[in-house]
């Protein structure tokens, strides 16, 4: 028994011995061979090539790379030879065919394998800046092969941004979109030509929207300091008759259309057909909130609305109350009025014209300019009356516009005995009405080149009671006070006809006018080519 187990012993000593011998004596497998690669794909010079050595069961390396260089820790040395099992980097500087060659010796056994490498000349690049906006200076950049001793020449082409023969230009666009830019290189032997495209980004700047009764579209028009600006249609969006109303309330348009029946209608001009829809603000996601649908309810149609902070859109109609709804409505019931009132019965009558309509606090403020009711009246969100602007309960308002900064009231006044058809500034209590704009052949309706005669009846029953007048008036103010006022001017020439559709001209004579409130410029022109209705700021900068 003793001398079996010892015979175990020794075999397992022996087996263990023969396998140590072979783990430690494992070499590489295969037949002796000499072999390497280059990089993948094109190499443009200069280049740093880095080599992979695929020699099989070698004992020593020799590596030839005439024309070449090795850069390694130490730096960039004038070596072409190695012995090393894999070179260091090898820097060729010009562009051209090389041979690299590789001698192994397996004992005294050699093999040799050569191979060419072809590096191709670096094609001149441009290089853009990440972000550009107009009238910014921005610089670009090139790349290009230089030959030793050669001197590189650039030509740059920015298109309206000018040329420029330096390496590295900087350029200040003046208009916004995708610009070309070419570049021409000579680098000494022959010369090269490359082009990009880049977007140069718009200022940013708040936007003004206005509807135009000629095209029958809504326009976008950046209020823009530093660059020029053109009106540009929201595609795809359509208005009727009467656009009169517009508002932008966080990232979404209001619009508001009366329809046909403007002033005092009989037939196909009485009956209902007036709504509500919103858009996105590049006139995307069009919708509409509600219509008025209803058999000779023209007087029900929405006029001109606002949106409170509590989104909900309200607005009022030619003489049936201020209604109210929740401006994320999608085509809801026509709701019934909120709010019919004033001073003396608590109800509106029929000769009581709701107007302008704006949120002034936590109240609603209404301006009337009916025959048998005028001026300016505030009323809770529920639906009472609060209280009337006593000095202003004579005169008839057809929008408004309140400047709290300044504390001032402004007024498109388009009838009272006292005052010619025009812009006025107030008083917050009404008082110190004083005129802004008011010269009667631009603001009066008696000539032909005054303001469009729309709803103007000059006698009878209510003598200029209907006429539309200014329904779009804006502030664009800053952190001061600062600023203009904006109000939608339609001249006859371009706007013409008591009730709607009315007859319409080329624009020419209409706009959109400005004012400046510190009353140092004269009232001007913003735009023409336009017969605006409805005005609204999207005071964001986008």
């Amino acid at each position: 028994m003793k001398k079996f187990k010892l015979l175990l012993l020794l075999i397992g000593l022996i087996y263990l011995g023969c396998s140590k011998e072979e783990i430690t004596n494992i070499g590489q497998q295969g037949n002796y061979a000499a072999n390497f690669d280059f990089p993948a794909g094109v190499v443009n010079a200069p280049a740093k090539v880095v080599l992979t050595n695929r020699s099989k069961n070698a004992d020593k390396y020799r590596w030839e790379y005439t024309g070449g260089k090795t850069l390694n820790k130490s730096g960039l040395t004038n070596v072409s030879v190695s012995e090393k099992m894999v070179p260091d980097t090898i820097l060729y500087e010009l562009p051209g065919e090389y041979t690299v060659k590789l001698t192994t010796w397996q004992g005294d056994k050699p093999q040799e394998i050569s191979k060419k490498i072809t590096l191709v000349k670096m094609q001149p690049r441009i290089i853009a800046p990440a972000n550009i906006a107009v009238f910014e200076d921005v610089q670009f950049d090139a790349r290009a092969f230089n030959y030793p001793g050669q001197t590189v020449t650039y030509s740059w082409d920015f298109g309206a941004a000018g040329t420029f023969n330096v390496k590295n230009p900087v350029v200040k666009f003046t208009t916004d979109g995708e610009h070309t830019i070419k570049l021409t290189v000579n680098d000494g032997q022959e010369t090269l030509t490359t082009e990009i495209k880049v977007q140069v980004k718009g200022e940013l700047a708040k936007t003004i929207y206005f509807t135009d009764v000629i095209t029958k579209k809504i326009y976008a028009y950046k209020l823009t300091v530093l660059s020029p600006s053109v009106p540009v249609a929201l595609p795809g969006v359509t208005t009727g008759p009467s656009p009169l109303g517009l508002s932008v309330a966080g990232n979404k348009l209001y619009y508001s259309e009366a329809g046909l029946g403007l002033r005092f209608s009989s037939g196909v001009a009485a009956e209902g057909d007036g709504y509500l829809k919103s858009f996105n603000l590049d006139g995307s996601g069009e919708k509409l909130i509600t219509k008025n649908t209803g058999a000779t309810a023209y007087n029900l149609d929405p006029w001109l609305h606002t949106v409170d902070k509590d989104g909900n859109l309200w607005w009022g109609t030619r003489n049936n109350g201020v209604h109210v709804i929740n401006a994320a409505s999608t085509e809801a019931p026509y709701p019934a009025f909120r709010i019919r009132g004033n001073t003396s019965t608590g109800f509106s009558s029929s000769s009581h014209f709701y107007s302008g309509i704006r949120e002034v606090g936590d109240e609603i403020w209404v301006s009337f300019t009916g025959n048998g009711g005028r001026g300016l009246h505030k009323f809770k969100k529920t639906g009472e009356f609060i209280s009337e602007i006593t000095a202003l309960k004579d005169i008839g308002i057809r929008q408004f516009v309140v400047d709290a900064k300044n504390n001032m009231i402004y007024l498109a006044i388009n009838r009272a005995t006292a005052y010619e058809p025009g812009i006025y500034r107030c008083d917050m209590n009404g008082g110190n009405i004083t005129p802004i704009y008011n010269t009667p052949s631009v603001m009066g309706f008696a000539t032909a080149t005054s303001f469009s005669d729309q709803g103007y009846v000059p006698t009878g029953a209510f003598p200029t009671g209907e006429s539309i007048y200014v329904t779009g008036m804006e502030l664009d103010q800053d952190e001061n006070g600062n600023g203009y006022l904006y109000f939608g001017y339609r001249n006859r020439a371009d706007s013409f006809g008591t009730n709607a559709p009315q007859s319409v001209g080329s624009g020419a004579n209409s706009g959109i006018l400005r004012y400046k409130l510190d009353g140092t410029q004269a009232v001007s022109f913003l735009i023409k080519g336009y017969a605006p209705y409805g005005i609204a700021i999207d005071h964001v900068k986008r």
